[in-house]
C-alpha cells in the first residue's frame, strides 16, 4: 500500500515497480500483491537504512523492517541458509537492498543528484531526518515480514545557513 501522499516525481506506481524489479531480481520473488495488515507496521522496526540523495534534489530513501525479516532477505539476497545468517550479512543486504532501490529512485528526479552511501542501524531506534517531510511510503513485504519503504524530501530552506 502506498500512502497518498504528493510525491512528485517519485509516483506511488514508480515506487512500487522499483521494489516489484529489485524484489524480483535479487531476491527471487515479487512482493506480495497484498501488504500485511496495518498493524505489522505499527510495530517497532529493529532494522533501518537510510540512503541520502542530494543535487538538484535533496532527500533520503529509508528502509525498515523486523531483524528477522531482514534476515530472510539477507538470507535471500546471499543464497545463505536462513540459520546461517550473521548480523554483519544483515547490515550487508539492507545497505546493498537500500543503494539498489536509492539508485532507482534517483534516477526519477531532477538531475545532477547523487546517492550516498546508505547508513543502517540495527535496534529499535528513533531515527531522525531533520527538515525531512515524507513524500511517499511504501507498506511492502518480503514473505511474511513487513517493509517500510519511505521517500522524504529535504526542505530547501533547512539547508541553507545563516
Amino acid at each position: 500500500m502506498v500512502a497518498d501522499i504528493d510525491g512528485g516525481a517519485v509516483s506511488a506506481d514508480a515506487l512500487q515497480g522499483i521494489v516489484w524489479q529489485v524484489w524480483t531480481a535479487y531476491l527471487g520473488s515479487g512482493p506480495p500483491g497484498e501488504p500485511m495488515p496495518p498493524a505489522a507496521y505499527m510495530a517497532p522496526f529493529d532494522v533501518t537504512g537510510a540512503a541520502a540523495i542530494a543535487g538538484a534534489w535533496n532527500g533520503h530513501v529509508i528502509l525498515r523492517c523486523r531483524l528477522d525479516g531482514m534476515s530472510a532477505i539477507a538470507a535471500a539476497m546471499l543464497d545463505l541458509p536462513t540459520g546461517s545468517v550473521r548480523l554483519d550479512d544483515v547490515v550487508d543486504a539492507a545497505g546493498e537492498l537500500l543503494n539498489i532501490i536509492a539508485g532507482n529512485v534517483k534516477s526519477l528526479l531532477p538531475q545532477p543528484s547523487v546517492v550516498a552511501l546508505p547508513q543502517v542501524v540495527l535496534g529499535e531506534a528513533d531515527v531522525l531526518w531533520p527538515g525531512a517531510l515524507a513524500i511517499r511510503e511504501l507498506r511492502t513485504a518480503f514473505v511474511d515480514w513487513a517493509v517500510l519503504l519511505s521517500v522524504m524530501e529535504v526542505d530547501g530552506a533547512s539547508l541553507r545557513f545563516p
